[in-house]
């Protein structure tokens, strides 16, 4: 054997080791997907109804919305949720993004925890009296991953009605 040919034998085992040795160093597979769908908007007929906006309703029996999260399968464990919702200031002792006094904007945070052998989950943001009008945005959250990050308008239906009747639209 020539010394040629020892060398290129020896570069071959330190090639397949370097291979075994970064086989064997892999990380562990992750986690499987689990979140199949997310969606924010108005339930109605079993569905979620996304929309960009929503109008202003306290009676539940005549609108819910919320958000709804579908597993791909069955949770294993317990699993916890939590949501923000920004929507804006309404009083003067609000502060606004840089500090000072005026109508900026009020933060709502939620959390729940999704029982294990759960394959959906449902939250309900009903308007409470004295929520504000204007654009708020809605995010949700699992295991540090944002599900919904996304605007939506609150508007008041009779008023916009009004304002159409008035202006001569149907």
């Amino acid at each position: 054997m020539t010394a040629h040919g020892l060398s290129r034998g020896l570069w071959h085992l330190v090639g397949v080791s370097v291979a075994c040795a970064l086989v064997a160093c892999k990380p562990p597979p992750t986690e499987a997907k689990l979140i199949a769908s997310a969606q924010f908007g108005v339930f109605y007929g079993g569905q979620v109804q996304e929309r960009k906006e929503i109008p202003f309703e306290l009676d539940r029996s005549k609108q819910e919305h919320g958000f709804r999260i579908d597993f791909t399968q069955p949770l294993k464990e317990d699993l916890e949720v939590s949501w923000e919702i920004d929507m804006p200031g309404s009083t003067r002792r609000v502060r606004d993004r840089r500090g000072r006094l005026g109508k900026g904007r009020l933060v709502k945070l939620g959390e729940a925890v999704v029982s294990a052998g759960r394959k959906g989950f449902d939250q309900l943001l009903p308007f409470q009296p004295g929520d504000p009008l204007g654009l708020w945005n809605i995010r949700v959250v699992v295991r540090e991953q944002v599900l919904i990050d996304r605007p939506f308008l609150v508007y008041d239906a009779g008023a916009r009605r009004r304002a159409l009747r008035d202006a001569g639209t149907p």
